[in-house]
């Protein structure tokens, strides 16, 4: 049998990536899993998903009591945000594996995945974007994203969903453009499990396919597996979105929650902020609309993850991982190596803002967004201004840093 490269390439990276997980389990345990016990944000997914599994209501206050006493071995008194389950019941059937094993086993599992995810969304990432990258700037760029930027690494300590979001949209844009299309509807299906985020990854994919022949076929498939979804669950605990509904009520009294627009003073400042972001990300969407290309693909992807970042509610800083995907968008693009550089060197903002705290330990929902909208109207202007200097699509295929 005779085999391409790209399945060769992937019959050495899979063993590969089953022994980097294997070695990655002795640290994890060592130095996360020793000294934090249970405090991790997939006690929550593992505590619900436990209670779905054996058919009981996972936003009652038994699995609450269980959170509390697991995550801060204590009942919190009912005056206080009580910490509950507040993720969509399907969960436990997307991340069954970790809600079915004793949590012991789950989170060494869970964390020692992380690493690895994160690296093969970097090399998916690349391919997507035509951007091959020797190998020693690929790990300068692994270790400026992973360990500069802050809070990739800051959502790996905690065990956040968001390296497994991020990889479901890489994948499912990955496997689209390999004539996948219900494998890659499939793929994005999964990061349903965080509702507010996939509603970006799905605005995106939708105006992305659409003059696309598999467009039906990936449209028909989500469309078939969040109904399965939202059936599997109800099987067991019963007509579950009012109740969940309601959980998310209660989750907007969480203290370490943050809508980026009331970070302004005034009233019409948050109005004026979230009319501008809608005029300026859907200036992005229209030139996709009528010039659909790889470069205006990837500004508009970028522009609507920053759009969402600042317009949706956000729960610590673990989502601002997502600039990531417009920092190497506009790395890809940028002009000049000056720019890229200026671009790899704003990944380290994170770290200043945090040395000075307050206020920027709040301003960071609207800074870090902010900088990576100033950059990409940066590279997207001098682009515009010397149009005869830019290199074709097929030349960018070929160029490496």
């Amino acid at each position: 049998m005779n085999l391409t490269t790209r399945q060769k390439n992937l019959l050495i990276l899979m063993p590969l990536f089953i022994v980097i997980v294997a070695l990655m389990a002795i640290p994890s345990y060592q130095l996360l899993v020793k000294p934090r016990g249970k405090a991790f944000d997939l006690f929550w997914i593992w505590a619900g998903g436990q209670a779905i599994l054996r058919g009981e209501n996972p936003y009652g206050p038994e699995t609450t009591r269980v959170i509390q006493l697991g995550v801060f071995n204590k009942i919190i008194p009912l005056h206080q945000y009580q910490h509950g389950f507040p993720h969509p019941a399907h969960i436990a059937f997307v991340l069954l594996p970790f809600a079915a094993l004793p949590f012991f086993w789950s989170i060494i599992i869970w964390l020692s995945l992380q690493i690895p995810l994160f690296m093969a969304t970097l090399l998916l990432g690349f391919d997507l974007l035509k951007w091959p990258v020797r190998p020693i700037w690929l790990f300068v760029l692994t270790m400026l994203a992973l360990l500069g930027f802050r809070y990739p690494i800051n959502a790996y300590v905690v065990g956040q969903l968001t390296f497994f979001i991020i990889f479901c949209f890489v994948l499912s844009a990955y496997l689209f453009k390999e004539n996948h299309p219900r494998w890659s509807a499939l793929a994005l299906a999964c990061a349903t499990i965080r509702p507010d985020l996939a509603l970006l990854g799905i605005v995106t994919a939708l105006v992305l396919i659409r003059r696309s022949p598999a467009r039906v076929a990936f449209i028909m498939t989500l469309l078939i597996t969040g109904l399965v979804f939202f059936i599997m669950p109800t099987l067991l605990i019963g007509f579950w979105p009012v109740i969940w509904l309601q959980a998310l009520q209660s989750y907007g009294a969480n203290p370490f929650a943050t809508w980026p627009p009331e970070l302004l003073p005034i009233l019409w400042l948050r109005v004026g902020l979230l009319l501008l972001l809608a005029i300026w990300a859907g200036r992005y969407v229209l030139l996709v609309w009528q010039n659909p290309n790889l470069k205006n693909n990837c500004f508009m992807t970028s522009a609507i993850i920053l759009f969402g970042l600042i317009t949706l509610p956000q729960t610590g800083s673990y989502n601002l991982t997502f600039c990531l995907i417009p920092a190497f968008i506009l790395m890809r693009y940028a002009r000049s190596i000056w720019l890229k550089s200026v671009i790899a060197a704003s990944l380290l903002l994170p770290w200043l803002y945090f040395a000075l705290n307050e206020p920027f330990d709040v301003l960071i929902f609207l800074l870090i967004p902010g900088q990576f909208i100033l950059l990409q109207e940066v590279v997207q202007v001098l682009d515009n201004r010397h149009p005869a200097e830019l290199p074709t699509e097929s030349t960018y295929s070929s160029a490496r840093i």
